[in-house]
């Protein structure tokens, strides 16, 4: 499955992209708001069969590939995967070069309007460290509002939600 926003491509990973998977979650920088550290490679294993897991179970969203259009660069990854019926996680993680590009705004954009046109789905919800302005301003530039506060993994995680209609 490959979908496209107007610069980036997004293309489910599949076990031949570990190295890429490998790349983002082992930079100190993309992690520090997801795990507080980067991963080893074998935590990034883990981390990535787990991924692909709902790229099996799912044909219609999971975990994605973001490249861009114009060059074919591989910028890090997207998700939308189903948490339970009627209920999808969004989320992005984007290697540290490609910050401030607007290509978080572009995923989260692009993955609720796919959410939408997919018709299964009534709730979008992701998190986000409360240190993390950048990614708090893109998810509520969309609509999303705060609604849990937990730790995960021993580190703060706000939880937002979208509701697409209102079944």
């Amino acid at each position: 499955m490959k979908l496209q926003s107007k610069r980036l491509t997004f293309t489910r990973f599949t076990s031949a992209e570990l190295p890429l998977y490998l790349q983002l979650v082992a930079n100190a920088q993309v992690m520090k708001h997801i795990s507080g550290r980067a991963l080893t490679d074998e935590e990034g294993g883990k981390r990535f069969e787990k991924a692909l897991s709902f790229n099996i179970k799912d044909g219609e969203t999971g975990n994605f590939m973001v490249h861009s259009r114009e060059s074919g660069q591989y910028l890090g990854l997207a998700k939308l995967t189903v948490a339970s019926e009627g209920e999808a996680e969004i989320g992005y993680a984007l290697l540290p070069e490609f910050w401030g590009r607007k290509y978080a705004t572009e995923i989260v954009g692009y993955f609720v309007g796919h959410a939408r046109q997919l018709k299964r789905f009534h709730r979008l919800f992701a998190i986000v460290a409360p240190e993390n302005p950048p990614s708090i301003r893109v998810l509520e530039k969309f609509g999303f509002k705060p609604y849990k506060e937990e730790e995960i993994d021993g580190l703060p995680a706000v939880y937002y939600e979208l509701y697409l209609s209102a079944s």
